[in-house]
């Protein structure tokens, strides 16, 4: 019996590394994945003139918050339902993870919410030559572009 449990102790000492290591490699295939992801920025007509004539994203929100909010394709519709229900014509810029770097990065909502999951957020100045691309969009259930969609399927 000793013997048994001897063994088993031996085979915990290699199973834990390996299951440790199995994790960090399944996190940083998920970091990859999520990297290759575009996000989204929905401005008011306000925000995005102002953004214009400074050459860089901003919103007073932002401003305060320390950095940028940003939506993924998923995200979208719960951003125009809770924050932009008043509007009738907004803008909605695209930019590629990949273009943002180390300052994109996924987290909790922000302040808390009901609404659960990652947040793309990004820590630095958001300047216009980030910008993948916008569209204007309207209400009518804010018609999003068909390839934004297309990616919310998918």
């Amino acid at each position: 019996m000793n013997l048994y449990n001897f063994n088993l102790k031996i085979l915990a000492m290699i199973m834990i590394p390996i299951a440790i290591i199995m994790l960090i490699f399944d996190n940083n295939e998920k970091l990859e994945i999520i990297m290759e992801e575009k996000v989204y920025k929905i401005l008011t007509l306000d925000e995005w003139k102002t953004s214009k004539d400074k050459k860089f994203i901003f919103t007073e929100l932002d401003n305060k918050d320390g950095f940028v909010h940003l939506s993924t394709a998923q995200q979208l519709m719960g951003t125009l339902h809770y924050y932009f229900k008043a509007s009738e014509t907004l803008i909605l810029v695209e930019f590629k993870s990949t273009a943002l770097g180390k300052n994109l990065i996924f987290e909790d909502p922000f302040p808390k919410t009901k609404r659960t999951g990652k947040f793309p957020h990004y820590y630095s100045k958001l300047n216009f030559d980030k910008i993948s691309k916008y569209w204007q969009i309207k209400r009518g259930s804010f018609n999003l572009p068909e390839e934004v969609i297309a990616e919310i399927e998918n």
